[in-house]
């Protein structure tokens, strides 16, 4: 599916929002915008082209024209067509790329809770694609609402709605995916790994307890985070102890139990091979209180 790729922060933020209906015989005029326009049919067919592309925007469908591009109406539209347009910008120097996706991995990022930058992200939005017209209509109305009665106040909650119909379109590519089936079971995999940091790994367990062949539910949580089960588990062992060293003081031992740990040599070797820290070190460097 073709997405628009945005690097966050910046992240994209609305300029204006409106609802149209066209009677039959409409065309789209010609222009070349300076902001994207993204379209969202909710009854007939928008006849549109983009720089010679044409798409057939119809009941359900969203389509994100580019900044820059020049678009148009090819032919006018057969019945009565009703759209929600929102016109945004990306505040950045670095363009979003338009790219093919065909994977929704999501690796996990470094992070510790004594961070001072916003960690890097990314949103996906469609190019031309489906749409949940029962989950996106409420969230366009209120976002109208908002608009129609603009104050300081509402203009930020209008962003924060537009942000929510960012990420309730991106959960529709992902559900609409062929790899819809292997990324859900790919969090649950994750899920339930973090739920049983405490208890010593088993594989035939977690096959017993979500019914799929642990090789499947490898693979699924591979496409998911690019980790096998053993390497995430690791992953959110390191992270538990980086908040209980910084917040508690607890001993080691207590610690590397409390993260699933029975062995505390172990628990140190495999703490220091992903942070760089012993365990003791990495207590001493971020700990956020001193004990009188």
């Amino acid at each position: 599916m073709l997405v628009l790729e945005f690097m966050v922060p910046p992240f994209p933020l609305l300029s204006a929002i409106g609802h149209t209906q066209w009677q039959s015989g409409i065309v789209h005029y010609e222009r070349r915008f300076t902001v994207y326009d993204m379209i969202i049919c909710t009854q007939g067919t928008l006849h549109m082209e983009e720089d010679g592309v044409r798409y057939d925007l119809k009941e359900g469908m969203v389509l994100v024209l580019e900044q820059g591009k020049l678009h148009r109406g090819y032919r006018p539209s057969e019945s009565e067509t009703e759209v929600y347009w929102i016109h945004f910008q990306y505040p950045s120097s670095s363009q979003p790329k338009l790219v093919d996706k065909s994977s929704w991995q999501q690796p996990l990022l470094e992070h510790t809770d004594q961070d001072i930058d916003p960690h890097p992200g990314m949103i996906d939005i469609p190019k031309f694609a489906p749409v949940d017209l029962r989950a996106v209509v409420p969230l366009l109305s209120e976002m109208l609402k908002l608009y129609s009665m603009l104050t300081p106040a509402r203009s930020y909650e209008l962003q924060v709605r537009f942000g929510q119909l960012l990420l309730e379109l991106q959960h529709t590519m992902r559900q609409k995916s062929p790899q819809a089936r292997s990324y859900l079971l790919g969090e649950e995999v994750a899920s339930y790994l973090e739920e049983h940091l405490e208890v010593p790994f088993d594989s035939k367990q977690m096959e017993k307890e979500m019914n799929y062949h642990f090789d499947y539910l490898a693979r699924c949580l591979k496409q998911y985070t690019g980790m096998s089960p053993l390497q995430y588990r690791h992953h959110m062992q390191v992270n538990r102890a980086k908040q209980l060293l910084t917040h508690t003081d607890w001993p080691l031992i207590k610690i590397g139990e409390h993260c699933g740990f029975q062995d505390n040599n172990y628990f140190s070797r495999l703490f220091k091979r992903q942070t760089s820290f012993t365990p003791g070190e990495y207590r001493r460097q971020y700990q956020v209180f001193r004990v009188k």
